[in-house]
């Protein structure tokens, strides 16, 4: 699965670079990609990466309950719509972390996040994510795999700086599951929780 979803994510990057390039122009052509300072929602593309911490948590009724801090990343498109609206679809996956003989893992998410967003300064903008995440949540004990795929709601912030007029680096915290409830085909009554720490980078066209 993680083969497949690392081609995608490349597919995406590069499909969105010809795209971008076309439609990335402001409307009242005065190409300010970082501050839209008439206030007409110029609207522009971006695609990046990010890299960090993933958090990984289970518990079910039997009194399970296990966390693993193992590392992740994840590929994004976008577009920021004037300077303080977004929308953004992620791809990811993380690292699997044992305990024991207990192994938990995350094999892919995929969200799409609402962006709300602040420029203090030309250069550095705060901003907020709400939205939901599919992902695939897997415990294997002893060699026995078991997995689930819900989706649940999500949320988290962080920061951007520009270090030119189409380059940010920045970082974030990510809520991607809060207690979503896997029933029993991982253990009973079982409920699994996804976070992440991470610096970012993207390409803001």
């Amino acid at each position: 699965m993680r083969k497949y979803l690392h081609i995608t994510m490349a597919a995406l990057c590069l499909t969105v670079l010809p795209f971008a390039n076309a439609q990335a122009q402001d409307f009242d052509g005065d190409n300010d990609i970082r501050l839209d300072s008439d206030n007409d929602f110029d609207i522009h593309p971006y695609a990046g990466f990010a890299v960090g911490a993933f958090g990984l948590e289970l518990k079910d009724s039997t009194g399970f309950n296990q966390k693993k801090t193992v590392f992740g990343g994840f590929g994004k498109v976008g577009a920021d719509i004037g300077d303080y609206l977004g929308a953004e679809l992620r791809f990811g996956s993380s690292a699997s972390g044992t305990t024991g003989n207990v192994k938990l893992s995350d094999s892919y998410f995929i969200s799409y996040l609402a962006k709300f967003q602040f420029p203090v300064t030309v250069d550095f903008r705060p901003y907020a994510l709400v939205g939901g995440t599919t992902a695939k949540f897997k415990k294997t004990t002893a060699g026995v795999e078991n997995s689930k795929s819900k989706t649940g709601f999500s949320y988290g912030f962080g920061a951007e700086y520009y270090l030119q007029d189409n380059l940010s680096l920045g970082g974030e915290w990510m809520q991607y599951w809060t207690n979503v409830k896997l029933g029993s085909a991982i253990g009973p009554n079982s409920e699994a929780k996804l976070w992440s720490a991470t610096a970012t980078a993207a390409y803001h066209f």
